[in-house]
C-alpha cells in the first residue's frame, strides 16, 4: 500500500510538471524520477534484511558436570535441562557426566584441540586461574549484566572473588561446601567426652582423637584425603598458608604447614587417626563406627539425617587464637563455547539454573549450601531446627577463596602436594622433609 501510494505521487508530479514545461521535458522528468526510485528500492531491501536478521538459528551447546546419573544432583540437573529445553525451543543444553572434576579438566584440553568446546562446564574453585590462564574460558559480566545489572550482587561476594581474574568474573558459583567435623555422639560418651561440647581448636580435637583411642581402643579421628583441599583448611585455619600473598612462592616448608601434617602424621603413627587415600573406603569406615570423627566437607549433612541421626556436626578446628579459614569447596558454572551464539544460549541457560529459588531446592536436596543471599533467606525454615545444617551455614563466614597456583603447571603442584602428604602419613618421609622437597620441585614450577 505505502508502495503504490509513492508511485501515484511520482505520477501526478510528472504529470504537473510535462504540462508546465515549455520546452526540454525529458531531463527535468529523469531527475524527478530516478532519485525516489533508489530509496523505494533501498527501502525494501533494508525490509527484507531486517526479516531475515529476526530468526535466529537453533543453538546446541553441551554441558559438562561431576554428577553421575542416578545420583540427586545428577537426576536434578538432567530435570533443569529437560525444562530449559522446553521453554527455550531455539536452544538445546546436552547434559553429560564426568567422574570428578580432573576429568573435565582433561575433556577441555582435548575438546580445545578438537576446536569443540563444551558451551558450560562445571569447575572445582581452586581451579579458576588455572582455567582462566588457558584463554577457553570466556568471561561473563557482561553477558549477564546486560539481562539483570544486579544478577551477580546477590551471590555471597568471597565466591564471586575465587571466580575473578583481573577484574573480570568468570564463574557463576553454582556449589558451596565448607570444611568442618562429623562425629558420632554415641562414642563420644561411651569415651567420656561431652557430644554437646566437642572440640573447638586443632589442639583439643588431636586430644579428643586421643581420648577415644585410648578409652576404646577404635580410630579418634579421620581425614578425606581424595584431594589437597582438607589439607589446605588445616593449615590456613592454623595460620599457614601455602603460597604467598602475591602468588609467586610456595610456602609449604614453613613451620605451620610442617607442624600441622606432623601431627597428623603423628597421630597416623600412634594409631590414633586413620589413613585410607580411597575417600569412599574412609566414608565407610567412619559410617561403620570404626573411627569416631571425620574431618571432610559438609557435602555430607543431608545423608547423616537421614541415615545416621546420632552423627553430630562440630565446626572446622581452627589453631588457638586463629579464625577458621575454609577454602571454598564446590564448582562453579564457567562459559566456554565455540562462538557467540554459544556463549549467549550458555549465559541464559544459567541464569534459570542458579535463579535463587533453583539455587535452595539445589541446596535443601544436594547436601550443598546455596550460594545467594536470597536463597539462603528462602530456606530459613528447612533449616530451623536442623542443627548440623546450621552448622554448615554458620561456616559460610569463614569461607576463603581456594588457593591459587599460577601457571600452567597446576594439576601437577597439586600431585607432588598429594605426594608429600602421603609419603608422611605413610612414614616413608618425616613431614618437614617432605614437604621442603615437594616445595623446591613446586617453586621450580612456579618459575618457569
Amino acid at each position: 500500500m505505502k508502495k503504490l501510494s509513492f508511485l501515484i505521487l511520482i505520477g501526478i508530479l510528472v504529470f504537473g510538471l510535462a504540462s508546465c514545461s515549455t520546452s526540454e521535458p525529458a531531463a527535468p522528468e529523469e531527475a524527478v524520477v530516478e532519485a525516489p526510485a533508489e530509496e523505494a528500492v533501498e527501502e525494501v531491501e533494508e525490509a527484507e534484511t531486517e526479516e531475515v536478521e529476526a530468526e535466529p538459528e537453533p543453538v546446541t551447546i553441551a554441558f559438562w558436570y561431576p554428577y553421575g546419573e542416578g545420583s540427586w544432583t545428577g537426576d536434578f540437573l538432567a530435570q533443569k535441562i529437560t525444562a530449559f529445553n522446553e521453554a527455550n525451543p531455539l536452544i538445546t543444553v546436552v547434559g553429560q557426566s564426568f567422574e570428578d572434576y580432573g576429568s573435565i579438566v582433561e575433556g577441555l584440553q582435548r575438546s580445545a584441540a578438537a576446536e569443540d568446546l563444551p558451551g558450560i562446564a562445571s569447575i572445582a574453585y581452586g581451579f579458576d586461574e588455572y582455567i582462566v590462564g588457558s584463554g577457553l574460558a570466556a568471561p561473563v559480566s557482561d553477558l549477564f549484566l546486560a539481562e539483570d545489572p544486579a544478577f551477580l550482587d546477590d551471590f555471597f561476594p568471597t565466591l564471586i572473588e575465587a571466580t575473578t581474574v583481573d577484574g573480570e568474573v568468570y564463574g557463576i558459583p553454582l556449589a558451596l561446601s565448607v570444611a568442618q567435623v562429623f562425629y558420632h555422639s554415641d562414642i563420644f560418651e561411651q569415651a567420656g567426652l561431652d557430644p554437646a561440647n566437642p572440640p573447638q581448636t586443632w589442639d583439643e580435637f588431636l586430644q579428643a582423637a586421643q581420648t577415644i583411642h585410648d578409652e576404646l581402643g577404635i580410630y579418634g579421628a579421620t581425614f578425606a584425603l581424595d584431594d589437597m583441599w582438607i589439607y589446605e583448611a588445616a593449615v590456613r585455619s592454623n595460620g599457614g598458608e601455602l603460597i604467598s600473598e602475591d602468588g609467586t612462592t610456595a610456602l609449604l616448608d614453613s613451620e605451620i604447614a610442617v607442624d600441622t601434617l606432623s601431627d597428623w602424621a603423628t597421630g597416623v603413627q600412634d594409631g590414633v587417626i586413620l589413613y585410607n587415600a580411597d575417600f569412599f573406603e574412609t566414608l565407610q569406615t567412619f559410617g561403620g563406627q570404626q573411627v569416631a570423627m571425620f574431618a571432610v566437607s559438609s557435602y555430607g549433612t543431608l545423608i547423616y539425617r537421614d541415615i545416621a541421626p546420632l552423627v553430630m556436626a562440630m565446626p572446622w578446628p581452627a589453631g588457638e587464637g586463629q579464625e577458621i579459614k575454609s577454602p571454598a569447596g564446590g564448582n562453579s558454572l564457567y562459559i566456554f563455547g565455540n562462538n557467540d551464539a554459544e556463549r549467549e544460549a550458555a549465559a541464559k541457560f544459567i541464569m534459570f539454573l542458579s535463579n535463587a529459588e533453583a539455587n535452595a531446592e539445589w541446596a535443601m536436596n544436594s547436601g550443598y549450601l546455596p550460594t545467594r543471599n536470597s536463597s539462603l533467606e528462602a530456606m530459613a525454615d528447612f533449616i530451623e531446627g536442623f542443627d548440623n545444617y546450621q552448622v554448615a551455614v554458620n561456616g559460610i563466614a569463614g569461607v576463603v577463596p581456594a588457593v591459587q597456583f599460577p601457571g600452567e603447571n597446576d594439576p601437577v603442584i597439586r600431585q607432588h602436594i598429594m605426594d608429600a602428604i602421603e609419603a608422611a602419613l605413610l612414614g616413608a618421609a618425616d613431614a618437614e622433609t617432605a614437604l621442603t622437597e615437594a616445595n623446591v620441585k613446586i617453586n621450580e614450577l612456579i618459575s618457569e
